[in-house]
């Protein structure tokens, strides 16, 4: 049988024997190669241990084979359906999400590409093909995701590798379309066969995180910078720590402006009188309650970094949101998020949750005064126990399933409040889930190939301007586990 100790051997063996006496160096080796095998050594290292099977040594890579094997060639396929320049738009106008790269010029003009510059082209490439491309080319693309995705799982069974069958199967049930396109000749790629040797490969050695070659990476330290400039290079870490305290404190009329955030001052008023009376107020009693706001002031904090649930009992998660205004040729950041809203929601899945977009992360203050006579007051107990908060805007209420082909979730923008403002609400942080990025969809029928991004549209902007939008699911690997 191919592909077994002995069958090697006895290649290595016939390809010495037929060429003794020939004077090339390379006969041998050509030799060898006739027959599919590298013929590097006559005598290999395993030949007598008569336990040793030399190629279930051999183990899948998940950066060579997948990304920079298999990805790439998903990647040049997916340039060859679409228009370069229409892509390209796409990619530079996704909104910045914890996570995902942000390729300012587009992907077509990049050359020697990183294997992390891979990765973090499949956290983003799907989505921003719905709607060009046919839908088998579609399940066949997102099939091979899939299979990147689970083969990366750092515990894994039956049924997860059943997955990793399954998505093999979706892809060759819809791979005869790259061919039917004229984007392949034929599917005959080693890579792509590579890919029926994963299972057998986990379950005789254990996950591909064990043997991966992909280097880790750390994480950049915000404002470390700014901080050290700040100072005066003298016992500089509590200068730099009450320089970033500093920056993050603003008026409430100075957020409103400069975090666009409209309907802020009526949030935290229904939020701090439901807290002391119980209900919400009526729109009837808001406004006064606005104007008697027994503060004037916030300490306002431009991001908050945590740690979801975990997964897996070995692996700790890393998240972060930020919600930064504009400053010093800076574009303004407010990122989204996924919230637990029902009794129902979970650590995995979007039952009992609601998507939202952060526009300021504050506390209340334990110091406030009668808005009346100005006296200083003690802040109500409870107010303590809030922590920190988090206004958000919402998006709308998910459906009760996510789209049966790219399985991403649509999401858009509720009509504005009566007064003009966006639905919003101050919630506590502990109810944030995790981060999303939510990718735009240009305007126009669902239905259509020749959706073209508009030219007001960037990656600063598209939040705004935008109002349907896809939950990409595929933007890390833990969102592809507990965005479903």
């Amino acid at each position: 049988m191919p592909r077994t100790s002995l069958w090697t051997l006895d290649v290595l063996r016939l390809a010495n024997q037929k060429t003794q006496g020939k004077t090339s160096s390379n006969a041998y080796t050509r030799a060898c190669q006739d027959l599919n095998v590298s013929g590097y050594v006559v005598r290999p290292f395993w030949r007598d241990l008569p336990y040793t099977d030399i190629h279930s040594c051999i183990t899948p890579d998940v950066l060579h084979q997948l990304y920079q094997g298999v990805f790439k060639h998903i990647v040049e396929w997916c340039t060859q359906l679409v228009d370069e320049h229409e892509l390209d738009r796409r990619i530079r106008c996704l909104p910045p999400a914890f996570g995902t790269r942000h390729f300012k010029n587009g992907i077509s003009s990049l050359s020697q590409v990183s294997g992390t510059e891979r990765k973090h082209m499949a956290r983003i490439l799907l989505a921003c093909l719905v709607g060009k491309i046919p839908k088998k080319a579609i399940l066949a693309f997102r099939s091979i995701l899939d299979f990147i995705y689970i083969a990366q799982y750092t515990t894994h069974d039956d049924t997860t590798l059943q997955y990793m069958e399954d998505a093999l199967k979706v892809f060759h049930r819809n791979k005869q379309i790259l061919v039917d396109l004229g984007v392949r000749d034929h599917l005959n790629i080693p890579k792509f066969h590579s890919l029926l040797h994963y299972v057998d490969a986990i379950r005789l050695l254990g996950t591909t995180d064990n043997y991966n070659t992909e280097a880790f990476e750390r994480l950049h330290i915000d404002y470390a910078k700014n901080g050290w400039r700040a100072s005066n290079h003298r016992n500089a870490r509590p200068q730099m720590v009450r320089w970033l305290a500093r920056q993050e404190k603003m008026a409430l009329s100075s957020i409103v402006d400069k975090h666009r955030a409209p309907g802020f001052v009526d949030a935290v008023a229904q939020y701090i009188y439901k807290l002391k009376d119980g209900r919400p107020l009526t729109s009837s009693l808001l406004k006064t309650a606005v104007d008697h706001m027994p503060f004037q002031r916030l300490d306002v904090f431009h991001g908050f970094k945590f740690t979801p649930e975990s997964l897996t009992d070995d692996t700790q998660e890393t998240d972060a949101v930020k919600a930064k205004p504009a400053k010093a040729g800076q574009a303004a950041r407010f990122d989204t998020v996924v919230v637990l809203q029902g009794e129902d929601a979970e650590a995995t899945g979007m039952q009992g949750t609601r998507i939202g977009r952060v526009k300021v992360i504050f506390k209340l203050p334990q110091n406030i005064r009668d808005p009346r006579t100005l006296r200083p007051l003690q802040a109500p107990p409870n107010w303590a126990s809030q922590g920190a908060l988090a206004y958000v805007e919402w998006y709308s209420n998910l459906p009760t399933q996510a789209d049966p082909i790219h399985m991403m979730y649509p999401v858009h923008k509720p009509p504005l409040r009566a007064n003009g403002n966006p639905v919003g609400e101050v919630i506590p942080l502990s109810i944030i889930r995790q981060s999303c990025q939510l990718v735009p969809r240009p305007p126009g029928s669902t239905r259509t190939d020749n959706l073209v991004v508009p030219d007001d549209w960037d990656t600063h902007t598209v939040l705004d301007k935008a109002t349907k939008f896809w939950l990409n699911n595929w933007a890390s690997k833990y969102a592809y586990q507990t965005l479903w």
